[in-house]
């Protein structure tokens, strides 16, 4: 009996410090990148377009058919062998092997497997570029639960400052250094300093939820992260940099830009394949059959012989048939030139589409390096209002120790304080944010 329960005293810790497991930022994306299910049909994408290039393969290849076929036939039925006409039950049968080999078709094939080629790598970078988005907002999901947590240890101190804030008040009563009255002033911020971690708690809990639901877990109590920046360096020399130079980074590297480039290369193709249409095409084909009846032969004169065995019969009947099939397009009721017409609009719809998509990604740049500058000065200036703010707060309770400041006045010096260090907290994870969104944007 105790080694049963040792067994499952085993099993149990096992298993809780598998639900304590703390997600780094790297391993959050690693999970992503393996059970997203956006991601899965995206990479089955990619496997139906290697599929597309076996068949574009096949397309140069001649095809190799074999048919047989066996019947009875009752009554007056014509002789497979003979030809006479005669009132019996005949059975027979008749095979053939066939061949056809494309030696022109207006260079169809040719452009299928290059169209082919160019489908996978479209594919390939719809893949990298939902996977970038999913990174990014995973990312973001992650930041936030960060600023969260700061923003409730932050609410947690005000609240543990309150209550020994009421403590002085309450030596400082008894002393006759203040009134009676500032206790109720005290009390007062002691409520609001509770609510204010209740709601900030609320709020990092939600966020855990939030990055679980993009991890697609089920078990949203236990799940956690490991609450350190070690996973977020930022690389300043993003809005230091011209933000051409970024851009010009961003052309060799943004996937969303290549795959909408390797799309207008794919319409090329559509062009190509639909002009084909204007050409003749030539085709080489053979076949080989043979045939086989269980009929007398009828000789001169009325007299009979038995049938041929078998593989007499599939043997001596055997015929092959070769040649070539050239088709010259006369007129197809504008068929082809429609089509060809169709693609060339598509052509010029993906070449704007692909323009556009360059021109927002210059713009996108700029606008994000600008915020990204301006991040970097508000989280600069707040981190410098919070410095004098807390200076101004450890000197209002130098005062109000020796009784030079009410308790009224401490505590609108002390939300000042507050508010000085939320505002650096929130400007810290915005630059944090920015500088991942324009890392993103231009590396992947």
């Amino acid at each position: 009996m105790k080694k049963y329960l040792y067994i499952l005293l085993i099993l149990f810790s096992t298993s809780t410090l598998a639900q304590q497991k703390e997600w780094t930022l790297q391993a959050c994306l690693d999970y992503a990148r393996q059970h997203n299910l956006q991601l899965k049909q995206s990479q089955l994408d990619i496997e139906q377009a290697k599929i597309n290039k076996t068949a574009a393969i096949g397309g140069f290849l001649p095809n190799l058919n074999a048919n047989a076929s066996a019947s009875w036939n009752s009554g007056l039925t014509q002789n497979f062998t003979t030809g006479i006409l005669e009132n019996q039950t005949t059975f027979g049968g008749n095979g053939s092997v066939s061949s056809n080999l494309n030696l022109f078709n207006g260079l169809k094939s040719h452009y299928n497997y290059k169209k082919s080629l160019l489908d996978i790598l479209a594919a390939q970078y719809q893949y990298a570029d939902l996977q970038n988005n999913i990174d990014l907002q995973i990312a973001s999901a992650f930041i936030q639960i960060l600023l969260n947590k700061e923003n409730l240890e932050s609410a947690q101190m005000q609240l543990e400052n309150s209550i020994k804030q009421k403590e002085r008040t309450i030596e400082m009563i008894k002393a006759g250094v203040l009134p009676k009255g500032d206790l109720a002033d005290a009390e007062a911020q002691i409520t609001n300093d509770h609510l204010q971690v209740i709601q900030a708690e609320n709020t990092y809990e939600l966020s855990k939820i939030d990055l679980a639901q993009l991890l697609e877990l089920n078990d949203f109590n236990n799940f956690t992260i490991d609450e350190h920046l070690s996973g977020l360096q930022i690389n300043d020399q993003l809005w230091q940099t011209g933000a051409e130079d970024l851009f010009a980074q961003a052309l060799k590297r943004n996937k969303k830009l290549k795959q909408s480039q390797t799309q207008e290369n794919i319409a090329r193709y559509q062009v190509k394949l639909a002009q084909s249409g204007y050409l003749p095409s030539l085709s080489a084909f053979a076949n080989i059959n043979t045939r086989y009846s269980d009929r007398d032969y009828v000789l001169f004169g009325g007299l009979t012989t038995p049938a041929d065995p078998f593989w007499d019969q599939i043997k001596d009947n055997k015929g092959l048939t070769y040649g070539l099939n050239l088709r010259i397009p006369v007129f197809n009721g504008f068929s082809v030139r429609n089509q060809v017409k169709r693609a060339q609009i598509s052509q010029q719809k993906i070449a704007i589409a692909t323009t556009n998509t360059e021109k927002k990604l210059r713009s996108d740049i700029y606008k994000m390096q600008k915020d990204l500058r301006a991040a970097f000065q508000s989280m600069k200036a707040a981190e410098a209002n919070l410095k004098a703010q807390r200076k101004s707060y450890d000197y209002a309770m130098e005062k109000f120790k020796v009784g030079m400041l009410n308790i009224f006045d401490l505590n609108n010096i002390k939300t000042k304080y507050t508010k000085a260090e939320t505002q650096f907290i929130n400007a810290k994870y915005r630059y944090y944010l920015k500088s991942k969104v324009l890392e993103y944007t231009i590396n992947n």
